[in-house]
């Protein structure tokens, strides 16, 4: 806040009007009137006449009165102590941000490179398909030798006995493998392969990774605004 701001606030905290603020810091009151506005700031010995009267507390002024009020009064040299220890502080204050912001990004990049580095891991899904059920009394290659126009032995062509099924399988049973169904059995045919990628605990650095490079940036965000 302004210091005349914080001057009324002191004085109305008290419960005094200006007129009796004013007697007990031995000042006119209508120059009390241009303190509280804006219109006026007080020399050193005024100064020591509020604070002794107001009770202030430098380091509550401090934190209360905006910066560039407190400069307004710098040729007090109470106020200019208090002035050079509060820039000492906030240098501090954003340094360990900038440091803070600086450690992160390098931990967030650090995650990156580290996640990119490293493939992720993969497996194959083997898709196979079975035109049909082949009789036990019927050859393995039915299906390609009724696919060419003939017929089976009781004279029935493809589209009579196409029944498709598919099967998805983790493992690799080569070009084709049997298996035994009611009535008979089906031949499955390897037609497509499709490779799955699987996220490894690797990826997971990607987040933090991510996670950090956006709290370095609030770091030097919040230093700069701090500034």
């Amino acid at each position: 806040m302004k210091f005349g701001d914080y001057l009324r606030e002191k004085r109305e905290k008290h419960g005094w009007t200006q007129p009796e603020a004013a007697a007990r810091a031995q000042i006119e009151q209508s120059y009390l009137s241009k303190l509280e506005t804006g219109k006026s700031y007080p020399s050193e010995d005024i100064f020591s006449r509020l604070v002794k009267t107001y009770d202030i507390d430098f380091e509550d002024m401090s934190r209360t009165v905006f910066a560039a009020e407190l400069d307004k009064l710098r040729e007090i040299s109470a106020v200019r102590a208090m002035v050079l220890k509060r820039g000492q502080s906030e240098a501090r204050f954003m340094r360990a941000w900038l440091v803070a912001g600086l450690v992160m990004i390098m931990l967030g990049g650090g995650m990156f490179g580290l996640a990119a580095s490293i493939p992720a891991e993969g497996h194959f899904h083997y898709l196979y398909r079975s035109e049909g059920v082949i009789k036990p009394d019927e050859s393995p290659m039915l299906f390609e030798f009724l696919a060419v126009g003939g017929p089976d032995a009781s004279g029935g062509k493809l589209g009579d006995r196409l029944d498709y099924k598919y099967e998805t399988l983790d493992q690799n049973k080569g070009p084709s493998y049997i298996e035994q169904v009611e009535g008979g059995f089906r031949k499955f045919t390897l037609y497509d392969t499709e490779k799955q990628h699987a996220p490894v605990a690797i990826s997971w650095h990607y987040s933090f990774g991510a996670m950090f490079l956006m709290g370095g940036l609030a770091c030097f965000y919040i230093s700069r605004r701090w500034r």
